[in-house]
């Protein structure tokens, strides 16, 4: 049964699992919003079905039910949980608090609902602590604790006052959770519901203050805020092989598989449905008509990825820095009998940033921080993923400070080891001065360095003390050795536009028999020698084109056979696809890599505006609208200027026919 056949299709529980209300509330609600539970734990996945386990935030398969038990909507319930910061970086862990954590929470519903407001089941919960809860899977229903002396309900403990009076850390300033009885205050126990959480004498366990805690299930026991979104089963990537010729493997809870009802469950159907009813009408027309309608699928795709990350940036005014093809899931629109429902997909952003903005001691330097900083991914470059740090010897040479009290200071830095930076990037100092030590931040000059191994920096501007900057300028010209460094990348939204610019060489360059590895290598070596050979007199898709006309051998990594699984060699897809399209395609992917070559979007990663973060996509968008309109009138001709050109040969065939 193909899409446009199930439309009306309800939806029931799949086999083995069961609903569960997340609050008594809803419990007693017509309409339930529920988290899906398995009654026997997946020996992998467990109990509940996790999709994502973020930074800060876990996020479950849940369903809103109504009481017949039929599934009106399939949901995400993002809880926030702060179990993941323990595996983040040093540096951005102790940026964090409780109260940092809320407001971060409170900025991502909102960038969520400027993407989609009717994508947002409203509970309230977004933005109030609910009740700490957990799940009796034998009566199906949420429990909140009870204090088994008082029967009073334990809540969230937000009062910073009363836990410092405890001895306990404060809610705002700390990562900590306790929850306590609100209705006796000072005089109330704390329990504390995070790990490594200090106790104390006013402190007890979970299981101390309330009964039957054995059998249930952990689910928001911290209180954190909760979000609804409806749920997306298909994953960016698989619904790019589904487009390139994969059945879908379908949604997996570890060793188990969830049927989520019938429309989605048809994407695991055979090649055959997928291309009769998701597809036009371009099957007919063989191997080149399924290259043009997948280029054009997979284009929009694309353009739907670099709008919803846009929108996203310019709403929150800092980068995600985390995008990857986990980013991103598609949605399916209900088409009417007979439309392609494949054409109904939309690309949406399911991961918000993982980003802290920091402020450089004594200066009001403002710097990103991503929690994925120091981990290798093929979606960030290696100078961002490994910043580079160690020791070096120092020479000042000049400090000078202004009637404001506001200090600059000039000097040469030396080392052996290989520093690689960009103008925008921060190098962090801490200078030993006998009396102490001071952090300073500066850019690197390269250019102005007098001998090799050497650079001259000069710092930002910085408010020093009076005796560190006495002690300091006893320091001037004295060589001050094993002073520890740190390169501090300034990233920003174009650290996004690379890892869009990987995601559009997955989307349009990656089938069963190239690796994302391979193509991504092959894009960049490209990048470098289109950057050698620049012309500012010439459109770049012009150059690309001579490039592959000069050296055959680019067209087996970067040629329009990659947009299919088929087996189609280079030679036959040159003679299948619409060239200038391609090399445009190529041109655009090109572009997307910061700092590649002249033709790059943007000089280096930290290339972007104040204020204006998300402008560095606005070209990429242009330039991929221009081309997938190209694309469109191929596909779908002008119907007008199809029956005018008919009407003019007619007149000519008559008048022929007459003569």
């Amino acid at each position: 049964m193909t899409p446009s056949e199930t439309k009306n299709a309800s939806a029931t529980l799949p086999q083995g699992y069961v609903a569960v209300p997340i609050s008594a509330d809803q419990a007693r609600a017509s309409l339930r919003i529920c988290i899906l539970a398995r009654r026997e734990a997946d020996p992998v996945g467990g109990h509940l079905v996790l999709l994502r386990d973020r930074i800060d935030t876990k996020v479950y398969l849940g369903c809103v039910l109504d009481v017949s038990g039929q599934v009106h909507e399939w949901i995400e319930l993002w809880v926030q949980n702060n179990e993941g910061l323990s595996n983040s970086p040093a540096a951005y862990r102790q940026s964090l608090s409780n109260s940092i954590l809320d407001y971060r929470w409170i900025q991502q519903c909102r960038g969520f609902l400027a993407l989609g407001a009717d994508q947002i089941v409203r509970t309230g919960w977004e933005s109030k602590h609910p009740l700490p809860t957990f799940l009796d899977l034998s009566s199906l229903s949420p429990v909140h604790p009870i204090e088994k002396n008082s029967k009073s309900p334990l809540t969230l403990c937000t009062d910073d006052g009363l836990l410092r009076q405890k001895g306990l850390p404060a809610y705002t300033s700390s990562l900590h959770r306790y929850l306590y009885i609100s209705t006796i205050g000072a005089d109330s126990l704390f329990v504390p519901v995070t790990k490594g959480a200090p106790e104390n004498e006013c402190t007890s366990s979970l299981a101390q203050v309330c009964n039957n805690t054995d059998s249930i299930i952990l689910f928001n026991e911290g209180a954190g805020f909760v979000m609804a979104r409806k749920h997306l089963p298909t994953s960016l990537e698989s619904f790019v092989d589904i487009i390139s010729g994969v059945p879908w493997g379908g949604l997996k809870h570890g060793k188990s598989e969830l049927n989520l009802g019938k429309q989605i469950d048809s994407l695991k159907s055979d090649q055959t449905v997928l291309v009769d009813d998701g597809r036009l009408f371009l099957e007919s027309q063989g191997k080149s008509g399924r290259l043009l309608e997948t280029f054009y699928l997979k284009l929009r795709l694309l353009a739907d990825i670099i709008a919803s990350v846009r929108l996203l940036v310019s709403e929150l005014q800092k980068p995600l820095l985390n995008i990857s093809d986990t980013s991103f899931q598609v949605r399916l629109g209900q088409p009417g009998r007979g439309l392609p429902y494949l054409w109904t997909a939309k690309a949406e952003l399911c991961e918000p940033g993982d980003t802290i903005t920091l402020i450089a001691e004594n200066t009001g330097v403002r710097y990103y921080l991503s929690a994925s900083a120091g981990e290798a991914s093929v979606y960030r470059p290696m100078n961002v993923s490994l910043p580079a740090k160690g020791r070096v010897s120092v020479r000042i040479r000049q400090i000078s400070t202004t009637t404001d009290e506001i200090t600059t200071v000039d000097g040469t830095l030396s080392t052996q080891e290989r520093i690689e930076f960009f103008y925008h990037d921060l190098l962090w100092l801490r200078l030993n001065h006998g009396s102490g030590t001071v952090n300073l931040y500066a850019h690197l000059e390269k250019d102005s360095a007098m001998a090799p191994g050497e650079w001259r920096f000069r710092t930002v501007p910085h408010k020093i003390s009076g005796s560190d900057l006495a002690n300091l300028k006893r320091t001037e010209g004295i060589p001050m050795h094993e002073t520890p460094f740190e390169v501090i990348p300034l990233l920003s939204s174009p650290c996004d536009l690379y890892a869009l610019g990987v995601l559009a060489t997955r989307i349009i360059l990656v089938n069963n028999s190239t690796t994302l590895p391979l193509a991504l290598d092959a894009v960049l070596s490209l990048a470098r020698h289109l950057a050698s050979t620049h012309e500012e007199s010439k459109r770049l898709s012009v150059r690309v084109e001579e490039t592959f006309q000069a050296d055959n051998r680019w067209i087996a990594p970067l040629g329009p056979q990659q947009l299919l699984f088929d087996k189609i060699t280079p030679d036959e897809a040159l003679g299948l696809f619409p060239l200038k399209l391609w090399w445009s395609a190529l041109a655009i992917i090109v572009r997307m890599f910061p700092g590649a070559g002249p033709d790059s979007v943007c000089k280096e990663y930290g290339d972007a505006p104040q204020g204006g973060l998300h402008k560095v996509f606005d070209q990429t968008s242009a330039e991929l609208e221009n081309l997938m309109i190209k694309t469109r009138t191929l596909i779908v001709p002008d119907w007008r200027a199809s029956w005018e050109i008919a009407g003019v040969i007619r007149k000519y065939l008559e008048r022929y026919t007459d003569q």
